[in-house]
């Protein structure tokens, strides 16, 4: 393409048939058995995705289409609800007939959907369907007859599609959910009067969890308790709640955002209200944490496509953009994260469905714990900055709205980055936890079994590199300075990216060795080694030979076949 009116667009072709590295991992991951009907499902959701879910989002992200307070109907009646606008609604209720929260789904399969919605950047979507998934998987566990007979079927209804939301923050306690404020009375007749005020309420639909604190209960998290709270009650009339005002974010735009007071609202407890607090991390936020994850990675590859797509095409001094070795270093770069952190987070995935969401077995929790924690942080960590780089490979195109989707995915990736955690709260939780438990221990051991499958005439240099720096790690990780509060607060960040960078090399390196008929995935494991572990000048990285040879076919994610064993 010499001119400009001559590019063409990525919207409607197949996300997910372009997509081999998701091809290939789901292809690890998935029972033989269910492999069939999960990608005829896939491939459905992509062209969904790419065509009319992809206007739908664009057109309910105009200005003239977000989310209003209504305060009242025509006649004067209290409503107290949100118009979010009809292309969001029509959007939500597409995805809700489609079935995404279809219920016996595997979380690999929902997860994996959750990840091609979110080529869409958030839409107005993602989070109500996040905040839905996990009020629906709480009431499973432990809601009360009552609440499972008759809000289950409405939470999964096309009538009112993620519809599900999670009010915690409040003015003085956003992560810190133990300073919240706002207090529940018992009724005595099995419902509870919620008083108080929510600070960041997003997705205020019809169906919400309310953390607070029943009257008397212990300060700190220990005397939280979680309420079902509906808009309207069960005999139609509207709940005692009010709106202020619809936060003015930066991103996220159709998704409504919005203070509110609880002014005496009933509520039901859900589960004991004594386990308020394990059950708000448990179900609800650990839940939204999985959803944040395979959104970053969603995001990430519509990034990529979006910055491919435009240097195949655009020529500039007389070639084309991904003829230039720094087009294509940003591309593989941004490739080779993708890899990385969609394995972190489908391997974890693929692991709630073996073990369960609340895995019994002590260990076991830990260790999803902490792979949940690190999903989150890592994804989200860096995905601004991806975006921004592809935005750059467009150069000034990149920033008009109506050329290209990257300019609200950049956006929304900044509102990501600050859900269910920022990035240091995740990291100080990791270090706490690693102090009072066997986490280093189970993170040594996951990554030592790799090692003994790791074939020594494969990635040989990589390996080295690995094993190195992994001995350094054990040793800088010692008991003594995790449980030094002053050292594990500083070095929190570093000490869990190194965490991050060896087990996700780790587990990429193993799926290189699986795919033995195609060496991208070891090509691009050893340009992570290259990154993350290589202490030498950058200049003339072990990759380099094979990456000049093969760069192309790594963008394109075609096959390839090179002399790995030496990388």
């Amino acid at each position: 393409m010499t001119r400009l009116e001559d590019f063409k667009g990525i919207e409607g072709m197949d996300f997910f048939a372009e997509d081999r590295g998701m091809q290939v991992l789901l292809g690890e991951l998935l029972r033989e058995a269910d492999r069939e009907t999960v990608f005829a499902s896939l491939h459905e959701c992509a062209r969904l995705v790419s065509g009319p879910w992809n206007e739908l989002a664009r057109e309910a992200n105009r200005a003239e289409n977000l989310p209003r307070i209504v305060k009242y109907d025509r006649a004067g009646n209290p409503t107290e609800q949100i118009d979010f606008g009809p292309f969001t609604r029509q959007l939500r209720r597409e995805a809700a007939a489609f079935g995404i929260l279809k219920e016996g789904r595997s979380n690999l399969h929902l997860f994996a959907l959750v990840y091609l919605l979110a080529h869409n950047g958030e839409g107005g979507l993602d989070c109500g369907l996040s905040c839905t998934d996990g009020l629906i998987r709480v009431i499973e566990a432990h809601g009360s007859e009552f609440l499972r007979e008759t809000y289950l079927p409405r939470l999964r209804s096309v009538e009112t599609p993620s519809a599900g939301a999670q009010f915690v923050t409040e003015r003085q306690g956003g992560s810190d959910v133990g300073a919240i404020e706002t207090e529940a009375r018992d009724n005595g007749d099995g419902t509870w009067a919620i008083t108080g005020n929510k600070w960041f309420c997003s997705n205020p639909d019809e169906y919400f969890l309310v953390a607070a604190r029943p009257a008397g209960a212990a300060a700190g998290t220990a005397g939280v308790a979680i309420f079902f709270v509906p808009r309207v009650l069960p005999d139609g009339k509207l709940n005692n709640i009010s709106f202020r005002r619809l936060k003015n974010k930066l991103g996220t735009q159709s998704l409504p955002t919005a203070e509110m007071d609880f002014n005496g609202a009933t509520g039901y407890v859900i589960g004991d209200a004594r386990d308020g607090f394990k059950l708000l991390m448990s179900y609800v936020i650990n839940v939204s944490r999985m959803h944040n994850a395979a959104n970053a990675c969603g995001f990430l590859h519509r990034a990529f496509l979006e910055a491919r797509n435009y240097a195949r095409q655009r020529h500039a001094f007389g070639k084309a953009l991904i003829e230039y070795p720094l087009i294509q270093e940003t591309l593989v770069g941004m490739l080779e994260k993708l890899w990385r952190y969609r394995l972190l987070t489908f391997r974890l995935t693929a692991m709630i469905d073996e073990h369960g969401l609340v895995p019994a077995d002590a260990e076991q929790a830990m260790w999803q714990r902490f792979l949940i924690n690190l999903a989150k942080y890592r994804t989200g960590a860096t995905l601004t900055a991806s975006i921004h780089d592809a935005i750059m490979v467009l150069g000034g195109n990149g920033i008009v709205e109506d050329f290209t989707v990257l300019p609200r995915l950049l956006r929304d990736a900044m509102i990501i980055e600050t859900w269910e955690g920022p990035h240091n709260t995740l990291c100080l939780q990791i270090m706490r936890d690693a102090a009072k438990s066997n986490l280093i221990a189970r993170w040594r051991a996951e990554i030592s079994s790799v090692l003994e499958r790791w074939p020594e005439d494969f990635l040989s240099t990589t390996r080295n590199q690995f094993e190195e720096t992994f001995a350094q790690t054990v040793t800088l990780l010692s008991p003594e300075r995790l449980m030094n509060n002053g050292w594990a607060a500083m070095h929190a960040r570093r000490a869990v990216d190194r965490l991050g960078d060896l087990l996700e090399l780790a587990w990429l390196a193993e799926t290189a060795a699986h795919q033995a008929s195609d060496h991208t995935p070891a090509l691009l494991a050893s340009i992570s080694g290259d990154k993350l572990l290589s202490s030498g000048s950058g200049f003339e990285p072990p990759s380099a030979e094979a990456l000049d040879q093969h760069t192309l076919s790594l963008i394109n994610e075609s096959h390839i076949r090179a002399e790995v064993a030496p990388l």
